[in-house]
């Protein structure tokens, strides 16, 4: 396992390196395992993601006090999208297949989601719109108070 930022050529490192340096406009919090970003895309409103700030492909290739402290992390945060949003449900879902550095999606579900039964890709053809900037600033804030 390496620091942030040592993996080779990982997207996943960059990520947190960068908001652990305060590049990241959408940082929402550091957390002792992890970094919390606002979803690069809002198809659905207040959508995270939780990154690892250690540098493995798998959370269980993290020793089993970081993977307690990443799950702690991942706890923390699931809550605070929760709490922020009012979700219905909240699916968080960790793949990994684009980018291989542990990490978990946390994807809002709405009352308004006419599909809300399905996965979360449904609406995949929307994740490569970026979102209004404002927007995505009111999510990073309200979600920053709640963790606060």
């Amino acid at each position: 396992m390496s620091a942030p930022g040592q993996g080779p050529a990982c997207a996943g490192c960059a990520r947190v390196a960068e908001a652990l340096a305060g590049r990241d406009p959408w940082l929402i919090a550091a957390l002792p395992h992890s970094v919390l970003l606002l979803g690069d895309h809002q198809a659905f409103e207040g959508y995270a993601v939780l990154w690892s700030r250690a540098h493995v492909k798998e959370m269980h290739h993290l020793d089993s006090a970081a993977y307690a402290g990443f799950m702690d992390d991942l706890k923390r945060a699931s809550r605070a999208v929760e709490k922020a949003t009012g979700c219905l449900k909240l699916n968080t879902v960790s793949l990994g297949n684009v980018v291989p550095h542990a990490h978990v999606h946390l994807f809002p579900r709405s009352g308004n989601d006419p599909q809300a039964l399905q996965h979360p890709w449904v609406h995949e053809a929307r994740f490569e719109e970026a979102g209004r900037a404002d927007l995505r600033r009111r999510w990073v804030r309200a979600l920053q108070e709640v963790l606060a």
